[in-house]
């Protein structure tokens, strides 16, 4: 573990900035619903995985060239609640992740609460975006509900390095909000590892960077909360960039 720990603290330089405009979106989390089963909501997400299916998937397969391996290893999770745990280095990674590994199946992650301000916030909440009250009351509330649909059979993505640090080649520390979440609720976590390619075999640098989504199998809740966690970032450390390339 000492050899992935130290991959795992170096430093990146690329870290994202937002270049989309805010707007205070004067959200009352007191009233918000962090899981909502009412229909009509869950019809406008319906619509809005069909259209994310068709064209988000064209416009990622077109342009970022994404191929999945592994996608086998979630067929047994179809009727079931889990975790998905990736990395965080693309502005559309768990779109991406959702689309090509889940297809129609509803997918909840969860955000920071200021990322409801900003422009594109409808497309975050139908795609299945969760805000994070800074409340601390309100906070409790949404983890509960979000327990609520781990027990329904829901699928929770969540990005235990937190912060979005673009095209990051190493795995960066966990968080353990996820790893709690599937050891509280004894469901399977899946950890997903996002991988580049910027030179194709010869070294010619690619216009935009080309996506291969890396699925593990599931690690089920039979071991304590953080032997999860700890299993989890040897998966995601054997599988990142920094080491695909190396094993090239």
């Amino acid at each position: 573990m000492s050899e992935i720990s130290s991959q795992s603290e170096r430093a990146d330089t690329r870290e994202y900035v937002c270049k989309l405009k805010t707007k205070k979106s004067n959200i009352d989390y007191t009233k918000y619903r962090f899981y909502n089963k009412s229909k009509p909501f869950r019809f406008v997400k319906f619509l809005h995985r069909g259209v994310s299916n068709i064209f988000l998937r064209a416009y990622l397969k077109c342009f970022h060239h994404v191929k999945v391996i592994g996608k086998e290893n979630v067929e047994a999770l179809k009727k079931t609640g889990a975790v998905i745990v990736s990395n965080h280095i693309h502005p559309l990674d768990i779109q991406m992740i959702a689309t090509f590994v889940f297809g129609m199946r509803s997918v909840h992650w969860l955000t920071l609460q200021r990322n409801m301000d900003l422009s594109v916030r409808a497309f975050i909440r139908n795609s299945g975006g969760v805000p994070i009250p800074e409340d601390y009351e309100q906070k409790k509330r949404c983890f509960a509900e979000m327990n609520d649909l781990l027990r329904d059979g829901g699928l929770l993505h969540i990005c235990p390095e937190g912060s979005l640090v673009e095209l990051c080649d190493d795995i960066r520390p966990f968080k353990d909000g996820a790893f709690r979440f599937a050891f509280y609720n004894r469901v399977p976590l899946v950890p997903i590892t996002l991988r580049f390619e910027e030179t194709d075999s010869k070294g010619k640098k690619y216009r935009r960077p080309r996506f291969i989504i890396d699925v593990a199998e599931p690690i089920y809740p039979t071991v304590p909360q953080d032997k999860i966690k700890e299993k989890a970032l040897r998966v995601m450390c054997g599988r990142c960039n920094k080491l695909a390339i190396k094993k090239m």
